[in-house]
C-alpha cells in the first residue's frame, strides 16, 4: 500500500459510534468506588461522566462489572432525559444509556475464574462495548454496511474511565483535532503492518492513557481472540496498533485517580 494512499485512508473523518464509561475498578487505594465520588457540584463522578457524554448524541454504555451503578443512573437521575434528549438535535433514538456487561472469554484459565470480579479486566469491557454497538448498527440505517473495509474503518468508540475527570466531550475534540492536524502535516503514524493507526489515547510525559482514547470497531475480532488467548494486558494488546497523543498539562493531574488526595487535587482544577 503507498504512502498516499496510507494518508487518504487515515484522513477519513472518523465517526463516533458510542462512548463506553467504565465504571468497574476495585478503587482499592480509594478507599471507595470512584463512580460514586461525589464532585463540589453535588453529581458524582459517574455522573458527570455521563452528562459529558450525553451532549455527543451517541449511545452511552457503562460497563461498571456488575456493581449496580449504571442501574442507579437510570433509575434515579434520568441524566440522559434531561440532557441528551435535550441536546441532541433530531433525538437519539438509538442512544440513551444502558448497562453492559463484560465480555467473558471462553479461555479455560479465566472461565475458571468467571465468577471472579475482572476476568478480563478493562479489555472485557472494551468488547462488550463493540459488540453491543455494532449490533445496534446492524439494525441502525445510520450505520448501514458497517461491516464493510470502509465504514468499519470509520466506526469508532470513545472509552472514558471513572479513573479520571477529563471528560468524553474534551477527549473527542481533542483526539480527533489531533489526528487531523497529524494527517495535514503528513506525519501521521502506521502501526507494524503499515497501516494507520486503529486506536488513539491520550499520554502525558511519563506514560500513554489506553483507557481515554478512541477504538475503530474493526477491532472487535482480533480483541476477541487475545482475550479467548488468556491475555488481558491491555499494553501489550494495543502496541501494535495505537498512536499516543500528548495531552495537556493542565490534564495531567486529573487523568489518573487513585487515591482520595488525587481526587480532591483533580477536583480543585475544575
Amino acid at each position: 500500500m503507498t504512502d498516499a494512499l496510507l494518508r487518504r485512508l487515515d484522513a477519513k473523518p472518523l465517526a463516533l459510534a458510542g462512548v463506553v464509561i467504565l465504571a468497574g475498578g476495585l478503587s482499592t487505594r480509594m478507599g471507595a468506588p470512584k463512580a460514586l465520588l461525589k464532585l463540589p457540584c453535588g453529581d458524582t463522578l459517574l455522573q458527570y461522566h455521563v452528562r459529558s457524554a450525553s451532549q455527543l448524541g451517541v449511545p452511552i454504555l457503562i460497563a461498571d462489572n456488575g456493581q449496580g451503578f449504571a442501574t442507579h443512573i437510570q433509575a434515579e437521575h434520568n441524566i440522559f432525559d434531561e440532557h441528551s434528549v435535550a441536546n441532541n438535535e433530531g433525538g437519539n433514538k438509538e442512544g440513551g444509556i444502558r448497562h453492559i456487561a463484560d465480555y467473558q472469554p471462553s479461555s479455560r484459565s479465566l472461565q475458571a475464574n468467571a465468577n471472579e470480579k475482572h476476568s478480563a479486566g478493562p479489555l472485557g469491557a472494551i468488547l462488550a462495548g463493540m459488540q453491543q454497538l455494532l449490533q445496534d448498527n446492524q439494525t441502525n440505517s445510520r450505520f448501514a454496511d458497517i461491516h464493510s473495509h470502509s465504514d468499519a474503518g470509520s466506526q469508532w468508540m470513545l472509552v472514558v474511565s471513572c479513573d479520571s475527570l477529563v471528560n468524553g466531550v474534551d477527549i473527542w475534540q481533542y483526539l480527533t483535532e489531533k489526528k487531523a492536524q497529524s494527517v495535514s502535516s503528513s506525519v501521521d503514524a502506521v502501526n507494524e503492518d503499515n497501516a494507520p493507526p486503529q486506536m488513539y489515547c491520550l499520554a502525558d510525559n511519563e506514560r500513554d492513557y489506553p483507557l481515554l482514547g478512541l477504538y475503530q470497531l474493526s477491532l472487535l475480532a482480533s480483541l476477541k481472540s487475545y482475550l479467548d488467548s488468556g491475555e488481558r494486558r491491555v499494553m501489550r494488546f494495543i502496541y501494535p496498533i495505537s498512536q499516543s497523543l500528548p495531552m495537556p498539562q493542565a490534564w495531567y493531574t486529573r487523568s489518573n485517580l487513585n487515591t482520595p488526595q488525587q481526587f480532591q487535587l483533580a477536583c480543585q482544577q475544575l
